[in-house]
């Protein structure tokens, strides 16, 4: 079990208990195609929700659909491998302040990530550049105290629902990896996925 990913998950997700559920059609945003969730949250008894990003796969890689409504995002597996030695993907999306900037946004995340790892750095790579569609900011994450993902190539991307102007999502994907040989192997994989959304 990989057990350190399902920690970071749980830190940055939170597991709900699902009472109901209920599909909600919602139309493709700029960026990609969502498909909106509906519960009763057990916690408060308030209705909670989730929006999935709708996407192809990379070739060869697998959605798990049971990590993915545990987790309440996309997680993929290669080949559907959920060794600890190989790689895992997932891909995150949630509604947002359409006020709040994405470089806002990253510096929260990260704020938090290194309070949760304080031995982690975080570099900045290259923006993924996409024609008419929102780009990506790309960062690579060292996390030498979390040995099942010890690297990790995380993008970042804000977007808006033509179709509800009002509505704007914030998207993370991130390829984790115990090494930095296969991160470096399975990086056209992520960068794959970046293109489809």
């Amino acid at each position: 079990m990989r057990t350190a990913y399902l920690k970071s998950m749980s830190r940055l997700l939170s597991t709900l208990c699902l009472l109901t559920s209920a599909a909600l059609p919602l139309s493709g945003a700029a960026a990609a195609e969502l498909k909106g969730y509906a519960w009763l949250c057990a916690e408060n008894n308030k209705i909670c929700f989730w929006h999935k990003a709708v996407v192809t796969p990379p070739k060869g890689w697998i959605e798990d659909e049971a990590w993915t409504k545990r987790y309440q995002a996309v997680v993929l597996f290669e080949s559907g491998d959920k060794s600890k030695e190989k790689p895992v993907m997932y891909l995150r999306t949630h509604s947002g302040d359409g006020t709040l900037s994405l470089d806002r946004y990253i510096s929260v995340a990260q704020e938090r990530w290194l309070k949760q790892v304080p031995d982690s750095s975080i570099v900045p790579l290259a923006d993924f550049e996409r024609n008419g569609q929102p780009s990506f900011k790309i960062f690579l994450y060292k996390n030498p105290s979390q040995p099942d993902q010890a690297f990790e190539l995380t993008a970042f991307m804000k977007g808006v629902d033509p179709a509800h102007p009002d509505q704007t999502y914030f998207f993370q994907i991130v390829l984790s990896s115990p090494s930095m040989k296969e991160l470096e192997r399975t990086k056209p994989a992520f960068y794959e996925l970046l293109a489809k959304i």
